[in-house]
């Protein structure tokens, strides 16, 4: 009798520990999802630009050397330093350049060009729109405190999520308990942001663009989200 005894005591004790590690899956909790987004204006912006030869309306092609002394020009009428320029050899790019400069009738380079706020970039490429220039396109855009407004906008994401919890459990006069969960939603790559985009969120994030942001290019939209699960007390 004893033995049985003490067998039903250690059954218990077991189905107690039990217990205490896997808790109740009937506990009550409400799960949420927080947006916050910002709009930011660039103020680091990165140019790709080729030249081409071209054929004159009498006298002849127009060569590479020639074209480039314009680009050039253009650039020091924009005070932009000739430093802030590279050659794009460093990928496919270069081969590209070799073969069409020993192949193609019309020799082309192209051209990488680092931007900041005290360039006029309408200005810029106003000038630049002459025959030689082939194309110019936005190969990179960036803002100096785009790590600071990331980690904002995410913050503002998580105070959303508690809010809205907030709001649905008081208006069925429950409480809001401690957090069981945080998740943070996949990014989806954050892009850059034209007039006509329209996007819905729970909270934005306000941010003034100060004299340093370059005008008249694309802005660059910063969007997350945060699941987080609350008891509900």
């Amino acid at each position: 009798m004893r033995h049985l005894t003490i067998g039903f005591i250690m059954i218990i004790a077991v189905q107690l520990s039990y217990a205490q590690s896997f808790p109740s899956i009937d506990k009550k909790y409400i799960s949420v999802t927080g947006s916050s987004e910002v709009i930011v204006v660039p103020d680091q912006i990165e140019l790709e630009i080729i030249l081409q030869e071209y054929n004159w309306v009498s006298n002849g092609k127009r060569d590479l050397s020639s074209i480039e002394s314009e680009f050039f020009d253009i650039l020091e009428k924009n005070n932009i330093d000739n430093k802030m320029l590279v050659l794009s050899n460093s990928d496919y790019s270069w081969y590209y350049y070799w073969w069409s400069c020993r192949n193609d009738t019309y020799k082309q380079k192209s051209f990488k060009i680092k931007l900041s706020s005290s360039t006029d970039f309408l200005s810029l490429v106003n000038d630049l729109n002459i025959k030689g220039v082939k194309s110019i396109r936005i190969s990179d855009s960036s803002h100096k405190d785009l790590q600071k407004l990331r980690k904002e906008v995410k913050i503002s994401a998580m105070r959303a999520a508690k809010e809205k919890a907030l709001y649905l459990l008081e208006s069925i006069d429950e409480k809001l308990g401690q957090v069981i969960s945080v998740e943070e939603v996949p990014e989806v790559s954050n892009y850059h942001w034209g007039r006509n985009l329209n996007m819905v969120s729970n909270v934005s994030v306000s941010h003034d663009p100060q004299s340093d942001d370059i005008e008249h290019v694309a802005s660059i939209m910063l969007r997350y989200e945060i699941k987080v699960k609350f008891e509900i007390e």
